[in-house]
């Protein structure tokens, strides 16, 4: 018997379930990351073939069934059966538009193109068999001025102040994933391989930490006393809002690619650099973090819980034991995220303290992968940085060769 988690998948890709916003084509208003273009759409990249297009739906199928709605991340907190009953009903919901928005993320990250049809078409096509859904669609998948109006494909869209990376409630449209209803016929098959290697690989749950470290900021006055064998690395976080979110989460990845280096050495995996959304611009805030030396990188930005999880793509950089590191400034409004390097700020910030001798910029690395997580994806880059070997996605993607 298929879990609960796949029977819910299954039913978003089978168009089950109430319809959770209108289904006309997208608006004027600017991409929102956490949501998937309203309407009937597909996903098209010029001289692919069928079986490419099915590989990299099932990958990113893969990456969207982790994904879970702020609702559902709240549900436990909402007393009494009724309370639960209409928790549930909203997650539910909710949960179909986050699976959908990052399916859609994913592909574009993929170097997918997402094409748009007018309403009376695509509801027309979305009520196909699979299987005659899919004959239609093949000659549009790899052309490369296919049938429809291109409306997404990839443009570092996390990186730009213009674009809104949350949504509280990720709004979808039934049937309207025309590439997902083409393969709805093996989707329980995909879903459930996916659902027993996740729970085959497990991870463990909460580790104690090392007393010796400590998720808090570390003030100016005590960066002289962190410990020889740590590192500190230095944020300054701005732009703080509802639409671009208060902060970001740095996570650790261990000697190994290992996701959860704490099971070895109880130092903390995760760290958080975060403000009120109302602190607005300005100066912005300035944080310092006492670290086990190796390997960070940005997870994902936040906005008061809700998440945008950078696992197909992150910026990185190395910290050595001993070592003052600044990471930057982050300017979250900007047009065009890219870590301001200039020392300045931090020296003035660090004024009296012999790490403000020491003090020196890090070097960033495009193309960190790890496991997704609620409650969106998509990959984020900065420019100029050069990329980890082997990445081949967002502005990494090659044109196919021709058929």
């Amino acid at each position: 018997m298929m879990s609960k988690r796949v029977l819910l998948l299954v039913a978003i890709f089978a168009g089950v379930g109430a319809r959770a916003q209108a289904e006309d084509s997208p608006g004027p208003a600017s991409l929102n990351l956490g949501r998937m273009t309203a309407g009937y759409s597909y996903y098209n990249r010029p001289r692919a073939d069928m079986s490419l297009h099915n590989a990299d739906v099932a990958a990113c199928l893969a990456d969207a069934a982790n994904m879970r709605s702020f609702q559902e991340q709240l549900r436990g907190g909402m007393g009494g059966l009724l309370g639960q009953i209409i928790a549930g009903a909203q997650a539910d919901s909710a949960n179909r538009g986050v699976v959908s928005a990052s399916l859609e993320n994913c592909m574009v990250v993929r170097g997918w193109r997402v094409f748009h049809l007018d309403d009376v078409e695509g509801k027309q096509i979305s009520l196909l068999p699979a299987e005659q859904l899919a004959t239609t669609l093949a000659p549009w998948i790899g052309a490369e001025n296919p049938h429809g109006t291109v409306v997404r494909e990839w443009h570092n869209d996390a990186a730009l102040g213009a674009v809104n990376h949350f949504s509280l409630h990720a709004q979808h449209t039934k049937n309207g994933q025309l590439s997902l209803l083409a393969l709805a016929t093996s989707v329980s098959q995909t879903l459930k391989r996916d659902e027993q290697a996740g729970e085959a690989s497990a991870e463990p749950g909460n580790v104690a930490l090392d007393p010796r470290w400590s998720k808090k900021p570390v003030k100016p006055e005590m960066l002289d006393g962190v410990p020889a064998d740590a590192a500190i690395f230095i944020v300054n976080v701005t732009g703080f809002s509802m639409r671009q979110g208060n902060g970001f989460v740095f996570s650790r990845v261990g000697a190994d690619g290992a996701a959860r280096p704490s099971v070895a050495d109880h130092g903390p995996d995760l760290l958080y650099a975060f403000a009120s959304t109302l602190a607005g611009g300005g100066e912005g805030k300035t944080m310092a973090f006492a670290v086990p030396p190796g390997k960070w990188r940005i997870q994902e930005m936040s906005n008061g819980g809700i998440e945008l999880n950078f696992c197909l793509g992150a910026p990185a950089f190395v910290v050595k034991a001993g070592e003052v590191a600044y990471v930057g400034r982050l300017d979250m409004k900007a047009e065009k995220m890219v870590p301001d390097m200039s020392l300045d700020r931090v020296r003035t910030w660090m004024a009296g303290t012999r790490a403000a001798d020491r003090v020196t910029p890090v070097a960033w690395t495009n193309g960190s992968r790890a496991k997704c997580a609620p409650n969106s994806i998509y990959a984020l880059e900065f420019d100029g940085a050069p990329f980890e070997r082997g990445y081949e996605l967002g502005s990494r993607v090659s044109a196919l060769p021709a058929r």
